[in-house]
C-alpha cells in the first residue's frame, strides 16, 4: 500500500516538473516590463543613488557586497553569495541610465533602463526591464510565480526606503 502511494507521489512530481518545463519552454525567452514611481526629491538625488553602485549594500538589502571593476562596471554579491556583473552602458546625467548584466553564463540576462523626469511632485523614475530568461524552469517561475516586475518593485521600494531615511 505504501509502495503504491510512493509511486503515485513520484509519478505526480515527475509529471509536475515536466509540465513546468514544457510550459516554460513554450514561453518567449525575452520579455519587457516597466514600473514607475514618484519620489519627493529632485532628479539628481535619485540619479546619484542609482549611479553610486558602491553604496548599494547600504540601502539595497538584497546586495551583500559590491566590487568595483571600473567607474561604470561592478560585481554584486547577493545574500545567497551569487555574483552578477553589471555595467552602465548608457549614462545621461540626472535623466537616463541603462545597466546591463554582463555575465553570459547565467540562466538570465538583459538590461534595465532608468528614465528620470522632473514632475511637480519631485522625480518620476521609470524602470524598464528588457530581460531574457534562458532556462525554461526559470522562465515559468519568473512568469507565473515571481512576476517579471518583482525585481523592479523591490528596487523601487528600496529607493523609497533610502529616501525616507535621508529626510
Amino acid at each position: 500500500m505504501i509502495y503504491k502511494i510512493l509511486i503515485y507521489i513520484a509519478t505526480f512530481l515527475v509529471l509536475l516538473v515536466l509540465a513546468i518545463y514544457g510550459i516554460g519552454a513554450s514561453l518567449q525567452i525575452e520579455h519587457s516590463v516597466f514600473m514607475e514611481r514618484i519620489y519627493k526629491v529632485p532628479p539628481e538625488n535619485v540619479y546619484s543613488l542609482i549611479r553610486d553602485f558602491k553604496q548599494y549594500p547600504s540601502w539595497r538589502q538584497n546586495v551583500k557586497k559590491v566590487e568595483e571593476i571600473s567607474s561604470t562596471s561592478w560585481k554584486e554579491m547577493d545574500a545567497h553569495d551569487d555574483v552578477i556583473t553589471f555595467s552602465f552602458i548608457q549614462d545621461h546625467k540626472n535623466t537616463f541610465l541603462e545597466s546591463k548584466i554582463m555575465d553570459e553564463d547565467k540562466p538570465f540576462g538583459g538590461s534595465w533602463i532608468y528614465e528620470l523626469s522632473l514632475v511637480p511632485e519631485g522625480t518620476k523614475l521609470k524602470i524598464t526591464e528588457n530581460g531574457k530568461v534562458y532556462s525554461p524552469i526559470f522562465r515559468f517561475l519568473s512568469k507565473f510565480v515571481l512576476g517579471h516586475s518583482a525585481m523592479i518593485k523591490e528596487y523601487l521600494d528600496f529607493i523609497d526606503q533610502k529616501i525616507q531615511k535621508t529626510k
